[in-house]
């Protein structure tokens, strides 16, 4: 199997190895651990459902909201001319 240098400690590891015999790092032949691949993962999600849940908000605003006031408020009574003779 091929070496390659652990992230952590620049040790020449396994690219197979769960984690490094000199420092413990895990996957120490990836350049980014597990944990930092998850939070990068959790911002790119949590990115989405802003964008996502903005839209719905933006559509809602300018295309429902307009349209249910159409139906729900009543048109307003002419008031009756005093000076008709």
């Amino acid at each position: 199997m091929p070496l390659v240098p652990c992230r952590a400690c620049s040790r020449e590891v396994d690219t197979s190895a769960l984690a490094c015999p000199q420092c413990g790092a895990t996957d120490p032949a990836n350049k980014l651990s597990r944990q930092q691949r998850n939070v990068r993962v959790f911002f790119i999600q949590l990115l989405i459902w802003l964008a996502l849940i903005g839209m719905s908000g933006w559509y809602i605003w300018h295309d429902l909201i307009p349209t249910i006031r159409h139906y729900v408020v009543k048109p307003q009574p002419e008031a009756p001319a005093a000076d008709r003779p």
